[in-house]
């Protein structure tokens, strides 16, 4: 991790627990994810407003997820950095709306498990879907050099297995936009 001192004459950057970059490409993709995250956002946000999410909420679904198991109440509250009494309150709400399930554990009554729903899941693709909208639109801006460039550099980044993890799940929408964007570029 790395911390850069504003408040000296001398800013500098310290480097806790790695080395300081010194080729720029940390801050150059750190520039990129603000932009995208500026200007490719406003569909993201009409979601989370439509489905009545906060982004601790968001958060916890995410977790939840990405999981892909049942985890402890405080298993939960600590993906999200909640106390357990703020988790409590907010899956009580996504329990409410039918987003996530609470149960008691089988083995220790104490401990209670939570987990999505499939209307959580629906909700998980709703919201990777208005990202993936602002980032269509980003992509429709790029000139063709730019596209061959970043595609080549993505392709080589989704070789990497915890990368490629991460892509959003293929509905209609998304296949008819991939092979619609092949087409397009020659």
């Amino acid at each position: 991790m790395q911390v850069t001192d504003l408040g000296s004459d001398n800013a500098g950057t310290v480097a806790l627990g790695g080395t300081a970059a010194t080729d720029g490409l940390a801050e150059d993709l750190y520039a990129l994810l603000v932009f995208l995250n500026k200007s490719c956002s406003a569909d993201l946000f009409e979601a989370m407003g439509l489905l009545d999410l906060s982004m601790t909420q968001l958060k916890l679904l995410h977790q939840l997820d990405l999981a892909g198991r049942e985890l402890t109440l405080k298993q939960a509250a600590e993906s999200v950095l909640l106390s357990l009494p703020a988790a409590s309150r907010t899956v009580e709400d996504l329990v409410r709306r039918g987003i996530v399930e609470r149960h008691e554990d089988l083995e220790d009554r104490r401990m209670k498990r939570v987990s999505l729903t499939p209307e959580g899941r629906r909700v998980i693709r709703t919201v990777n879907e208005a990202r993936l909208n602002g980032l269509e639109q980003f992509t429709t801006t790029l000139n063709q050099d730019e596209r061959r460039i970043f595609g080549e550099a993505l392709t080589t980044l989704l070789g990497r297995d915890d990368v490629a993890a991460c892509r959003p799940e293929r509905t209609a929408r998304t296949a008819r936009t991939a092979r619609t964007e092949r087409t397009d570029t020659p």
